[in-house]
């Protein structure tokens, strides 16, 4: 079997991968590198959302997978991040392949509504019967839902320049 053909796509996947372990490790570093305000960018899902943009279904899901497992273990969480993430690359990628179309408004209404998706789901996780958790959502959650969007072209641009220039010849 000759994989040679399919060698950009390899490259292109490696990268992939890397640049989604160094934006769980500047997410989740201790510094702070990526927190406003007392808020934290969740980076991590922007990068996946585009990601899934430029990707087929099941490569997205794994990609998302990879970064949910990721963030799982240097968060200590079992396997939250890695179901939520994996289903919103594998929507997003369907999204792309059959409705939308993969420009920058696209990848900012699917990445605002990944970061909404994953903040809602978390807070009803976390907060189920924890009584109010209005506090937290309007200190942390949303100001981290306004400044992960803001990061959101950056990490398109970023991923489409590297798919353009591994890009499988048709």
């Amino acid at each position: 079997m000759n994989y040679g053909d399919n060698k950009p796509k390899y490259i292109r996947w490696a990268i992939f991968g890397a640049l989604l372990a160094i934006s769980v490790l500047l997410q989740n570093s201790v510094g702070g590198l990526l927190e406003f305000f007392g808020a934290r960018v969740l980076i991590c899902v922007p990068f996946c959302v585009a990601i899934a943009m430029f990707e087929r279904e099941v490569p997205a899901a794994i990609f998302g997978a990879l970064a949910g497992a990721l963030w799982d273990v240097s968060s200590g969480v079992d396997g939250f991040n890695t179901i939520v993430l994996m289903s919103l690359c594998a929507v997003c990628s369907l999204l792309i392949s059959h409705l939308m179309q993969n420009n920058l408004i696209t990848a900012l209404v699917l990445g605002a509504g990944s970061v909404t998706a994953y903040e809602i789901i978390y807070i009803a996780v976390r907060f189920w019967g924890a009584g109010n958790p209005l506090r937290q959502i309007f200190t942390f959650y949303l100001p981290s839902l306004i400044i992960t969007v803001v990061f959101v072209p950056v990490c398109y641009f970023i991923v489409k320049a590297i798919y353009n220039s591994y890009k499988i010849a048709e």
